[in-house]
């Protein structure tokens, strides 16, 4: 059981390096999104999907752990969840674990957070840049309509980004 719990640190802090590889990739991510630098978006984009298949590797490696020490976890890759993991683990082995757990639970957080940002910075330029062709094509002017010789202005609001009647 020692060896397992050994193994199951190791592993943890396997994970806590593999999730502040995310973090830093995260972090490009910001900076090119900034520069709006496309191939750097590819390249980072290649490279989190290595780190995560990588993380995806190591909790089969955990559950692995478990079930040669003869924990019960009922768990697979999918389903995995780390607090039930450390939940798991016998009190007197888990203080050894406590730290390592602790910052898998910081950084899965920050990740967390990192990605909501990245992900409200793209929605945000992509309105910038639907607004901004909008007003150079001039989707958003009202139109007018002809109703027996009358000019009427239309009051709905086109979200077609390149629309212009001929």
């Amino acid at each position: 059981m020692k060896t397992a719990i050994e193994t199951l640190e190791n592993l943890f802090y396997e994970k806590i390096l593999l999730y502040q590889d995310l973090l830093e990739c995260l972090k490009r991510e910001r900076d090119c999104l900034a520069k709006t630098d496309i191939d750097g978006l590819w390249e980072i984009a290649e490279q989190k999907q290595s780190v995560v298949s990588r993380i995806e590797s190591v909790r089969g490696k955990i559950l692995s752990d478990l079930s040669e020490a003869a924990i019960d976890h009922r768990m697979d890759a999918v389903s995995f969840d780390l607090a039930c993991v450390y939940s798991l683990i016998p009190g007197m082995h888990a203080e050894r674990i406590k730290t390592a757990y602790l910052s898998l639970v910081a950084l899965k957080g920050e990740i967390r957070q990192r990605s909501q940002e990245n992900k409200v910075f793209i929605k945000e330029s992509l309105d910038f840049l639907d607004e901004l062709i909008g007003i150079i094509t001039g989707a958003n002017k009202p139109k007018p309509l002809y109703d027996n010789g009358r000019s009427l202005t239309s009051k709905c609001h086109t979200n077609l980004v390149l629309h212009r009647e001929v």
